[in-house]
Formats: C-alpha cells, sequence, structure tokens
C-alpha cells in the first residue's frame, strides 16, 4: 500500500509507462486464448486477442530502443513500434490509439494526471477517425468512455495520474459490459465485445504495474479445450455457419505526402471493415474485400510495400466454428499433457490438449493426480506426454492402474511435448500417432538455463553460486557468465543446420526485451534459421530453448 500511495504522487515518466506496457502484454497474453474465443465482429474468425498481443509485442520492442527516456520519446516509439506491428483490425485501431497519444504528450517528460488525460483525449479522437465507418459497441466505444472518464477526473490539476489511470480503467470495464446491448451480433453470440475485452485488459495490466502490484496472480477466465470453447452461443454458430466474408487483406505503404484521409475515404468505397492510420510518409491498411487484387493495385499507386498480409477469413471464420462447436460424440483418441508456467500451459491448450496438468519443475503430479485427469476426458483412449523424465515412471504406472487405456509417449522436457502434439493426429489411428509422436519427440533438443543458487561439481566442472548453468537434453553442456552466453555457447556446440527451428521460451527472472536480444544475436549468425519468441512463464528456468 506504501508504494502505491506513493506512486500517487509522482508524475508519470517514461521508463514507468514503458514497464507498465510490458506488463500489460504479459497480462493480455494470459488472456489472448479469453479474448479469441469472444471475437464475433466485424467478422468470427477467433484472432482478435493473436493481432492485440502481436501489436503489443511490437510496441514494447521499439520502446526498448527510444533514444531517451522522456516520456515523448518513449510513447513516440511505442507508437512507431505499434504502427509498424500493427496486426488486424484491433491492431491497427490500437496503433492509432498510441499515435495520439504520442500527439498528446509530446514533448513532455513526465505528465501530470491532466496532461495524461488530455493525451487519452486526443487519442480516442485519433482512434475513431482511423476507421472508415466507427460502430458503437466495439474497441472503439470503451476507448471513448475511458477517456471521458479520465477527462472528468482530472478537472483541475489536482488529480495524480494513477487516480485518473484507475478511473479509465474502471470506466473501460463498465463500458466493455454495456457493448452487449449496443451491437446485436454481440448480443445474439452472448459475448461482450474482444476488442473492448483487450483494451480493458491492458489498462488493467498497466495500472497493476504503476501500483506496485504483479500480473501473475490475476484470475484468467478459462476456456475449455480448442475442440469446447464455450464463450458464443450455440445458436449465433448455426445462424453464421454459412456466411461468406472474402479476404482480410493488410499492408504498409511508404511515400511522400501521402494523405491518409483521403487515402481510408478511398479504400472505405473499396473494401469493408477499413482502417487506415499512418502519415505522410508511412500508412499502414487493414480491409476486408472479396477481391484484394484492387486494393493492393491502388496501393502499388501510392509507394512502395511492404508487409503484405491476404487471409482467407472464410477459412478462419471455419476454423473459428469448429473450435466452437459442441463435439457430439467421445472423441476415440485425446492427449494429456504434463506443464508448468502460465505460458507453455497456453501453448499446450491452443495445440489441441484434451487436458492439461499444471504441475511444477519440482512438484510433479501423482498418479492419482494423472487418473483423474484422463478419466474426467470424453476420450475413449488417452496419451500422456510426462514431459519430465521423473514423470514418466508416474505415468506407466497410471496407465497400468487406468480402467481407460493410457499411453504414455515418453517426452522428457516440455518442447518434446509441444513437438508430440503437433505430431498427433485426433482423426488418426492409435498405433500411426504414437510413431509420429515419439519420432517427433526423437527430432527435439532441449537446451534448458538456470542459474546456480549454491557452488558446486559436476565431473571437472566447477560451478559457482551465480553463476549461468546451461544443460542440454539434460546434461550439463556449459558455464558461463550470462543466459545470453550460454545460449551462444550450446548453438557453438549443436551447430543448428539450415532450414532449423529454434524456440525461445522465457521464463525466470528473464524478461522480454532479454529474449528479443537473444533471438536477435541467433538470427544474425545464424541465416536461415528460423527463431521464435514464445513466454514460458517456467520458473527457475531463465530459458528453455528447443533446437529442431
Amino acid at each position: 500500500m506504501a508504494l502505491a500511495q506513493k506512486k500517487a504522487t509522482r508524475e508519470l515518466n517514461g521508463p514507468e509507462l514503458r514497464g507498465a506496457f510490458v506488463a500489460a502484454t504479459r497480462l493480455l497474453e494470459r488472456h489472448r486464448d479469453h479474448i479469441n474465443a469472444l471475437n464475433v465482429f466485424p467478422v468470427p474468425d477467433g484472432d482478435t486477442g493473436t493481432n492485440m498481443l502481436l501489436t503489443m509485442r511490437s510496441v514494447n520492442e521499439e520502446a526498448s530502443h527510444a533514444a531517451d527516456t522522456a516520456l515523448s520519446t518513449i510513447v513516440a516509439a511505442m507508437a512507431r513500434g505499434a504502427l509498424l506491428g500493427a496486426r488486424g483490425n484491433s491492431g491497427v485501431i490500437l496503433s492509432q490509439f498510441l499515435q495520439g497519444m504520442a500527439k498528446g504528450l509530446e514533448g513532455l517528460r513526465q505528465a501530470s494526471g491532466r496532461e495524461l488525460a488530455s493525451a487519452l483525449d486526443i487519442a480516442q479522437k485519433a482512434a475513431y477517425k482511423a476507421v472508415g465507418k466507427p460502430v458503437e459497441g466495439t474497441m472503439l466505444t470503451v476507448i471513448r468512455e475511458l477517456a471521458s472518464a479520465a477527462q472528468a477526473r482530472a478537472g483541475g490539476n489536482g488529480a495524480s495520474f494513477l487516480a485518473v489511470w484507475g478511473v479509465a480503467l474502471e470506466a473501460a470495464r463498465e463500458a466493455v459490459a454495456r457493448t452487449p446491448s449496443q451491437l446485436p451480433v454481440l448480443r445474439e453470440a452472448g459475448v461482450v465485445d474482444a476488442g473492448g475485452e483487450g483494451v480493458a485488459v491492458l489498462m488493467d495490466g498497466a495500472y497493476r504495474f504503476f501500483r506496485g502490484d504483479g500480473v501473475e496472480d490475476v484470475a484468467v477466465p478459462q476456456v475449455a479445450t480448442p475442440r469446447l470453447l464455450a464463450a458464443v452461443s450455440q445458436d449465433y454458430l448455426k445462424a453464421t455457419e454459412a456466411e461468406q466474408y472474402g479476404y482480410c487483406t493488410q499492408l504498409l505503404v511508404e511515400g511522400k505526402d501521402l494523405n491518409v484521409d483521403l487515402i481510408r475515404e478511398k479504400l472505405s468505397s473499396m473494401a469493408d471493415s477499413t482502417v487506415v492510420v499512418g502519415d505522410g510518409a508511412l500508412v499502414k491498411v487493414h480491409v476486408h474485400t472479396f477481391d484484394p487484387g484492387p486494393i493492393v493495385s491502388y496501393a502499388v499507386s501510392l509507394g512502395s510495400l511492404s508487409q503484405v498480409k491476404i487471409e482467407n477469413i472464410d477459412q478462419q471464420h471455419q476454423e473459428f466454428m469448429s473450435q466452437h462447436q459442441r463435439p457430439e460424440t467421445a472423441a476415440r483418441l485425446g492427449v494429456v499433457a504434463v506443464a508448468w508456467g502460465d505460458g507453455f500451459v497456453r501453448v499446450f491448450r491452443s495445440a489441441g490438449v484434451a487436458g492439461v496438468i499444471a504441475s511444477g519443475q519440482t512438484m510433479n503430479p501423482s498418479t492419482q493426480e494423472i487418473l483423474d485427469c484422463v478419466q474426467g476426458l470424453g476420450v475413449e483412449q488417452a496419451i500422456v506426454l510426462p514431459n519430465n523424465p521423473n514423470v514418466i515412471p508416474v505415468a506407466q504406472q497410471a496407465a497400468a492402474l487406468s480402467s481407460k487405456p493410457i499411453h504414455v509417449v515418453p517426452s522428457r522436457t516440455l518442447p518434446e511435448g509441444i513437438a508430440a502434439l503437433l505430431a498427433f493426429n485426433p482423426e488418426g489411428e492409435l498405433e500411426e500417432n504414437l510413431k509420429a509422436m515419439r519420432q517427433a519427440v526423437e527430432k527435439v533438443r532441449t537446451v534448458a538455463i538456470t542459474t546456480a543458487v549454491r557452488p558446486s561439481r559436476v565431473g571437472r566442472t566447477k560451478i559457482a553460486q551465480g553463476d549461468c548453468v546451461c544443460l542440454t537434453d539434460d546434461k550439463l553442456a556449459c558455464v558461463a557468465d550470462s543466459p545470453l552466453e550460454c545460449i551462444q555457447k550450446s548453438l557453438r556446440k549443436m551447430r543448428p543446420v539450415r532450414g532449423s527451428i529454434v524456440t525461445l521460451y522465457w521464463g525466470g527472472a528473464a524478461s522480454e526485451a532479454s529474449a528479443g536480444e537473444a533471438a536477435a544475436w541467433i538470427r544474425l549468425h545464424y541465416q536461415g534459421i528460423e527463431v521464435e519468441v514464445v513466454h514460458g512463464g517456467q520458473p527457475l528456468y531463465h530459458f528453455i530453448m528447443s533446437v529442431e
């Protein structure tokens, strides 16, 4: 409480805003599946949470390289990151909101509550302007309501920035709750607006950071397995199953003296869900159209194009429908995974497991816990991924005791389990699946990086307290001064070939920024290798890295 009171008396500065947005992004990542499950407007394609998360990652990446720590510099970098990395309708609107916020805070090293409220008002106006045909009951409404509440709270000069942000957060939550009464499609589907929910989550994550609280313990609405997402009403799914939506077309135009308003007006006459943001030199375009050709041709006439992305919304719509529809009969096969770390749990759920047993590196599940999980699933047979050498015999014992057939694929690490799950075909035969999953496990090498908590010796290698220790496939690979050096040493020994995939799961004491730094080093020194960065949220280990 003392920390919150201390912060309430101070103005908002650049490092604080940057840290708040990093925390907000972590909370958004935890809510991603929930937000995706709500996504029915403007089209039911289930990607709003993902698009907002990818946009925010770009925001944070750009902010980490800001030229100085002045508030105006930090927020300008965030706005540029959002523009360059905006994904989907929600991401582009979010980028314009940040553009407006940057304009409102221009020239300020710090901001009072009144100055913050003014910037939020400018930001909401910019967000509305970006959309060709604004619709109420969406994230635009939520943004407007939170800005209005901030203005009312700021009043004179007395309100702290924390008080203003807190009032804006409450207004955002209330506005989200009202969206079904404003937008018929939400009422029919029985959900609130996904983009609006995303805005409220971001505001919440930032507010918790300002108060000195963490976001890891925040309760997240539980989304069932991907085969049964209960957020959307079944009547709505039946009514929209045959709808056609065309293609989501996104691109970035770089040119000279670009007229953003004119471009938006032109594209609004050519397509639906038009969102256009940017300035005279750089313009981000997002539209829905049945024919992307004229959109791309028009954009080419304006300047050079990059980040061109055309996605079949009808295909995404059908996938969204199938994920939300209730299965009529029990599946023949289902996979159960043991996992720890909220990021890893989310990865397994999004990849299609029938059940996850949340565990820990040093607190493994019992035989009974595995039996209870399997017996509670609507499957005829289960495949268990232990993802830890200590859990393998426990899973095998559960298989021997279970009345329902259980088959154990002996995955020893979380990345091995993910690889096995990706090889699983729910429509395939049992033996074919077991063979494919075991082969997938054998192709993965896992690197785990932690810090030694006490002096020790492994063979001839002395390890001092505080040393960074790198384990490759559960065997000591090297000792170094930093996690990045461990990654560098391990990859030099492993010599990944062109076409390999390296995935960095960050957790422990690592940050998204340090994960980005490591990924940048790998891309620079190992061309032709695909690098992915994922929040694993695992305790103890800074990084768990897979090489395939």
